[in-house]
C-alpha cells in the first residue's frame, strides 16, 4: 500500500489484505535501521485473522520517500498526523526498539487516534553508546556489527533460529546494510537524544504493554519494567531465551504475546 502524505510516499505492508471498517487495525513501527519487512510474519498473521494491518516504512526507509526524521518527537507527530490522515479511528500502536519511542510519544501526542501501545524492546532513556555512534556517522560497517552481534543472543549468533532456512543475524545485516548514507545515524541519534519520557508516563492514559526479551543488552528488561511502573495503564511482559530482536529470536512466542497484548 502506498499513501500520499506530505508530499512524500509512505509504504505500509497490508499482508495483502483489504482494509474492513469494522476491525480494529494494528500499526506496526520497526527500529533504526530496519524496515516493514521485520513485521511480516506478524503482519501476515494478524491480518488473516481479523485485523486491518499497517506496517509502514518510516521516512527514508524500505520503500518510503522522504528524509529521516530527526527526533523520536518529530517521528511521534509524523505517526500522528499520518493516522488522522487515514481516518482508521483509533489503532493498536505496536513499536519495536525505536519504534517504541515513537509510538510512546504518539499515543500522548493523539490520544483521540490510540487505543493502547505494545512497546518491544524499550528502554529509555535509549542511550547509544558514543563508539556506535561515531560508527554510523561514518558510514563504517563496524556500526552494523556493533548492532548485529549487541542487538541478539548469543544462540543467534551461533546459527539457532526456530525459522528453518533463515538466519537471524544476516537477515538484520541485510537490512541494515541496505540503509542509504546517514540514515542509521539519524536514527541512532534520535534515540539517544529523546528526552521526553518522563513526561509522556505522566500524560498516557491508553493502555502500555511493554514487553522485553529476557536477554536484551540493548535495552534491558529493568528499563522497560521501570516505565511499566510509571505509565497509568503499563504491563510488563518477557520472552525468554531472547535478545534485542524478539521478532526474529522468537517469533512463535512473540506472536502469542502480541496476540494477548491486542485482545486483552
Amino acid at each position: 500500500m502506498v499513501i500520499n502524505f506530505r508530499g512524500e510516499t509512505v509504504f505500509a505492508g497490508t499482508g495483502r489484505q483489504q482494509f474492513n471498517p469494522d476491525q480494529q487495525t494494528l500499526v506496526f513501527v520497526h527500529g533504526a535501521g530496519m524496515d516493514h519487512t521485520v513485521w511480516l510474519f506478524f503482519e501476515r498473521y494478524f491480518s488473516s485473522n481479523g485485523f486491518n494491518v499497517l506496517s509502514i516504512d518510516l521516512p527514508s526507509h524500505g520503500r518510503s520517500s522522504g528524509k529521516p526524521l530527526a527526533s523520536i518527537e518529530a517521528a511521534g507527530e509524523w505517526l500522528g498526523e499520518l493516522l488522522a490522515q487515514l481516518e482508521i479511528g483509533q489503532a493498536i500502536l505496536i513499536g519495536h526498539s525505536m519504534g517504541s519511542l515513537i509510538a510512546f510519544e504518539c499515543a500522548a501526542r493523539y490520544p483521540r487516534s490510540v487505543a493502547k501501545t505494545v512497546l518491544l524492546g524499550f528502554s529509555y532513556p535509549m542511550t547509544v553508546g558514543p563508539p556506535l555512534l561515531e560508527a554510523a556517522k561514518n558510514n563504517d560497517p563496524a556500526a552494523i556489527d556493533m548492532m548485529v552481534l549487541y542487538g541478539h543472543d548469543i544462540r543467534c549468533q551461533i546459527g539457532g533460529n526456530p525459522v528453518a532456512g533463515t538466519s537471524v543475524i544476516n537477515t538484520a545485516k541485510r537490512l541494515l546494510e541496505k540503509n542509504k548514507p546517514g540514515v542509521l545515524f539519524t536514527d541512532l541519534s534520535a534515540c539517544n537524544g529523546y528526552a521526553n519520557g518522563e513526561i509522556v508516563a505522566q500524560t498516557l492514559t491508553s493502555p502500555a504493554i511493554f514487553i522485553s526479551g529476557v536477554r536484551d543488552k540493548m535495552t534491558p528488561p529493568r528499563a522497560a519494567e521501570a516505565m511499566a511502573r510509571k505509565v497509568a495503564n503499563g504491563t510488563m511482559a518477557t520472552v525468554a531465551d531472547s535478545g534485542h530482536g524478539v521478532m526474529a529470536e522468537q517469533p512463535e512466542a512473540m506472536q502469542k504475546l502480541l496476540f494477548d497484548a491486542i485482545s486483552a
